[in-house]
């Protein structure tokens, strides 16, 4: 129930973050521009407008800390830029990278800094939130809304989790961003409530699971998921996923070819392949999900580079220690 409910909010998240920043064809589009804002509730007209690219819209760093009260700083030697605000935050970063340094923890934010003109471009929403400001919408306008918040003093009652719902975020997301180990928060205790997506480890572990699927070769994915449905088509999901993996361990294995196809076709190794009937196999809805996880990067048998039925190989089942028994099969 709690992974669902994560998700949940996640993907909530996830429609907020397009709506506020990312929807309306007239304002999403590749390399459009905007030059107004609303910095709380007076609208300014930008010398450099906001520059919307790749689903990800930009502003002029300099020009928004200014309008914001932060205090920018750029090292022409590093080509780094810092921003700072009066609440103790510190953001780092340099054009052409997709790392900022927010008070002395690097993140991969997702987007590239950019530079336009000879002007430092970054991602709005990454800034302001950094600098504990939240990022609103006016829609008829297509202006986005700039507001400083101030600390938030915990209540009695309030739970870490109720906090970051009435702030549109995630516990986890607040622990990262105000340091705490816990969820125990005291009476008076001030936090910072604005938290960077990329703070949020659901969200940056969704993300790279997200970009890992779409590296996916279709052939790949195909050729796999067929093998997992021979090998394992009345097994488990567990089972079939450890099967996949097995592929998968041994393409990172000096001993083993380093293709999806070379690994499966290699001469004595999988049976299907060797006689011809994996082509004929129609893998299940749970084969080819198997075959995907284990293409973006999840590992369930790390290390195992074979699997047997020991009810069907009980000399082997003797002379072999296993890594973990899965369904009917022994991964080693």
């Amino acid at each position: 129930m709690k992974a669902i409910q994560r998700l949940t909010r996640i993907a909530a998240m996830a429609l907020a973050l397009f709506l506020a920043l990312g929807a309306g064809a007239a304002y999403a589009g590749t390399n459009s521009t905007n030059n107004t804002l609303y910095i709380a509730d007076s609208k300014v007209e930008l010398s450099r407008g906001l520059w919307t690219v790749g689903g990800w819209t930009y502003a002029p760093v300099k020009e928004i800390a200014d309008l914001m009260g932060w205090q920018l700083d750029y090292d022409g030697e590093s080509g780094r830029t810092t921003v700072r605000n009066q609440l103790g935050d510190v953001l780092a970063f340099k054009a052409g990278s997709s790392d900022v340094a927010l008070n002395g923890r690097t993140f991969d934010i997702g987007g590239t800094v950019r530079l336009k003109d000879g002007v430092t471009y970054a991602p709005l929403r990454v800034v302001a939130e950094s600098m504990n400001a939240s990022v609103g919408w006016k829609d008829q306008e297509k202006a986005a809304v700039l507001r400083q918040e101030a600390l938030y003093a915990v209540a009695a009652g309030d739970t870490l989790w109720r906090i970051a719902e009435a702030h549109d975020t995630t516990a986890s997301a607040l622990k990262v961003r105000n340091g705490l180990t816990g969820e125990a928060l005291a009476v008076g205790q001030l936090l910072k409530v604005v938290a960077p997506e990329f703070m949020d480890p659901d969200v940056s572990e969704q993300k790279a699971t997200a970009a890992a699927a779409e590296a996916i070769d279709p052939a790949d994915l195909t050729l796999l998921a067929k093998l997992v449905e021979a090998e394992a088509g009345s097994e488990p999901y567990a089972g079939k996923l450890a099967v996949a993996n097995v592929v998968m361990n041994r393409m990172h294995n000096d001993r083993y070819p380093d293709t999806v196809r070379g690994v499966i076709y290699a001469p004595g190794q999988f049976s299907p392949a060797g006689n011809g009937s994996l082509e004929r196999e129609t893998p299940s809805k749970d084969s080819i999900r198997a075959a995907k996880a284990a293409l973006s990067g999840e590992n369930n048998v790390p290390g195992a580079l074979s699997f047997f039925n020991p009810q069907l190989e009980p000399s082997k089942a003797k002379r072999v220690k296993g890594i973990k028994k899965i369904g009917h099969h022994v991964f080693a």
